[in-house]
């Protein structure tokens, strides 16, 4: 069984359901008609806070967040399957991983609730998410390099610059967001902005994972050990 729509649905359906949760929240009039790439728009929670696109975002975000801890055991194994020399590098991608799956699962649940307690919870699960996440994908692309630098063909060049491009780019984004941030006074006119560019970087990140496992015939299937069958044949 091929692994490889795995990353392809954690990737697109997060992208899909922002934008049109985006599009009917403007068509309600809870949100402003502008592009959220750009500045003074609009927030990604803002697209999710009211009904009915508040529904939308909760049915794609939260399984979203599910997918992703299933896709973060999956790289641990296809990391190990591409012969990679840092076991512990792999296991700790998985757990950051699994833990900013978390944070986005947190993050959705509370969307739209009023409250303290919830703007505390919706903050913890976005910083889990976007720091946790960066990081494990940072150590991903870190292990595919030395693949790629040993000269095996089962992740192509071009695959794992896609990788660092995404991370870099991340890396870029992150720190001019941080720097507006302590010295720019008008930097809430920007935040929303660094916000989706981020986001589309980190899905991104996924979205080229899927060609590598695509390309390494990465798959799964199922089997019975030869020691539970009888001598006719059958499983005993």
């Amino acid at each position: 069984m091929r692994l490889n729509a795995i990353p392809l649905v954690t990737a697109l359906l997060p992208v899909l359901a922002v934008h049109v949760c985006y599009l009917l929240a403007a068509g309600q009039g809870h949100v402003s008609w502008c592009f959220p790439y750009f500045p003074d728009c609009v927030s990604i929670s803002a697209t999710g806070r009211h009904a009915p696109e508040r529904v939308l975002f909760r049915t794609a975000i939260i399984p979203t967040s599910v997918l992703m801890m299933v896709y973060w055991k999956l790289s641990l194994e296809w990391l190990k399957a591409l012969g990679t020399h840092m076991p512990h590098l792999n296991g700790a991608m998985m757990w950051i991983g699994m833990i900013a799956a978390v944070g986005l699962f947190i993050y959705s649940s509370v969307l739209g609730e009023v409250g303290e307690l919830y703007r505390q919870q919706r903050r913890i699960g976005m910083i889990l998410f976007y720091i946790f996440t960066f990081l494990a994908q940072l150590l991903m692309t870190v292990q595919v390099a030395a693949v790629v630098g040993r000269g095996r063909a089962t992740v192509s060049l071009p695959v794992f610059r896609g990788l660092l491009a995404c991370s870099g780019l991340v890396a870029t984004l992150g720190a001019m967001s941080l720097l507006s941030w302590a010295f720019y006074d008008d930097y809430r006119r920007y935040e929303d902005a660094f916000e989706w560019g981020i986001t589309l970087l980190i899905l991104a990140h996924t979205f080229v994972t899927y060609f590598a496992w695509r390309r390494s015939g990465f798959r799964a299937g199922f089997t019975v050990s030869d020691s539970v069958r009888s001598k006719d044949g059958s499983i005993t």
